[in-house]
């Protein structure tokens, strides 16, 4: 039938916990690539000119850090909230089959 449009809700709620693991996957692999950053200390130096670096770098470094953490608080909000979606689409089939069956053996 055209324009007809199915909906699986384990398949929402997989994907949705497929999000989450990705977003928490993507936050620990950020973690460790600071903890690396860090490791290295401060290569450019403490001069007038190693000075200016360091800011520079310490100011896109923490701009960039911030904004992939900030992506990956919002991916895992999205996968969060397209489980709790398919989770609705479930209870709601539930219901309908549920009150159609009464519906049927009050026709009975």
């Amino acid at each position: 039938m055209a324009g007809e449009i199915e909906i699986n809700p384990e398949t929402i709620i997989e994907a949705g916990d497929n999000m989450v693991a990705s977003a928490q996957r993507i936050r620990s692999a950020l973690s460790a690539f600071d903890a690396e950053l860090a490791a290295f200390g401060a290569p450019w130096g403490n001069d007038d000119l190693g000075s200016l670096i360091g800011m520079v770098y310490e100011t896109i470094r923490d701009l960039a850090l911030e904004s992939y953490d900030a992506n990956g608080v919002e991916i895992e909000d999205i996968g969060k909230l397209s489980r709790v979606m398919g989770l609705n689409y479930q209870e709601t089939e539930r219901a309908i089959v549920e009150h159609l069956g009464r519906f049927g053996e009050m026709l009975s």
